[in-house]
């Protein structure tokens, strides 16, 4: 009985292909979606292939050469982000020093003095906020600690030590991409400040991956330096994300585990994270101590970085 279930499938291989290629065309928005989720835990899902890949040629002879080579092509997809950063943030960097921090602090109404508190403790230079609104309470002491700040626009706001000479602004719906230009010590500094659409529903990835193709076509057009940063609701890995990387030849600071910041807090489970927050350059610029900072009630932690600009 088996057998002759197989010979009929055997026979109607040709058959199941196209049936299943017009299934996945069908459903190709909904499938692109699960794959863009999977892309949030790669990194997980990368080391666990490796780890298994290796116990089957550990365990089983006779596959022992074709685990063994599908785990080097595993593990050169996990590497490959990090090789990139390693070769690009090499420098030489001579110029100023910045602290930079990154953060997504949650749409919503609770006190946030304990934000301010440890950002005035941080004292960083440049801070790009993320679903920030006009009608934020406590704006005034936020604003206290920074002489300048860019227009506030819905969802993205730029902080600066420094004067913000020109600010662009673009929108995708509710989700802005804010453009400064900054002058650091008498360099121009171009700082954008990213957050495209989330992932929840399928819809949603076509606003996002619009908005991370957008960015990738202004990155490819920067002339001066530049520091990108935000939640980009990709990881390193995912293909919307690489494009940006290799439109604007930027880098990141080179870690074998990205720093993971958004955490899964409101589930119960804050040990578990996805590394959407980044924080990019280009040319020379180098970028040392990145560590995420601590939790301050947002499912985000404050993804913190120094930066040195290459003159």
């Amino acid at each position: 009985m088996i057998g002759s279930i197989w010979k009929i499938i055997t026979h109607a291989r040709a058959a199941i292909v196209v049936a299943l290629l017009l299934v996945a065309g069908r459903y190709q928005l909904e499938l692109g979606h699960l794959l863009s989720m999977g892309y949030l835990f790669w990194d997980y899902m990368l080391v666990a292939s490796m780890v298994v890949l290796l116990a089957l040629a550990a365990l089983f002879r006779k596959v022992r050469i074709a685990a063994l080579l599908a785990a080097v092509v595993v593990c050169a997809e996990f590497l490959s982000p990090t090789l990139v950063n390693w070769d690009r943030n090499a420098g030489p960097a001579t110029g100023p020093v910045l602290k930079v921090i990154s953060y997504n602090w949650l749409l919503d109404e609770r006190d946030r003095s304990d934000i301010y508190a440890w950002l005035k403790h941080e004292d960083p230079d440049i801070v790009a906020i993320q679903e920030f609104t006009e009608q934020e309470k406590g704006t005034t002491a936020l604003f206290s600690l920074f002489p300048y700040h860019t227009t506030p626009v819905p969802d993205v706001l730029i902080l600066s030590k420094y004067p913000i000479i020109k600010q662009t602004n673009k929108s995708l719906d509710w989700n802005s991409m804010v453009r400064a230009e900054i002058n650091v010590k008498n360099r121009l500094l171009v700082v954008w400040g990213i957050h495209p659409a989330t992932l929840k529903e399928p819809q949603e990835l076509k606003a996002r991956d619009h908005y991370l193709s957008d960015i990738a076509y202004y990155a490819a057009r920067e002339t001066e330096p530049v520091l990108m940063l935000g939640d980009f609701n990709a990881t390193r890995w995912d293909p919307g994300f690489r494009a940006i990387v290799a439109a604007g030849e930027l880098h990141e600071e080179p870690a074998l585990l990205a720093p993971l910041t958004r955490m899964a807090v409101r589930k119960g489970v804050p040990f578990i994270g996805a590394p959407i927050d980044h924080l990019l350059t280009n040319g020379s610029n180098i970028f040392s101590d990145c560590h995420t900072g601590p939790n301050l009630g947002s499912d985000h932690k404050p993804l913190v970085c120094i930066l040195q600009l290459s003159r």
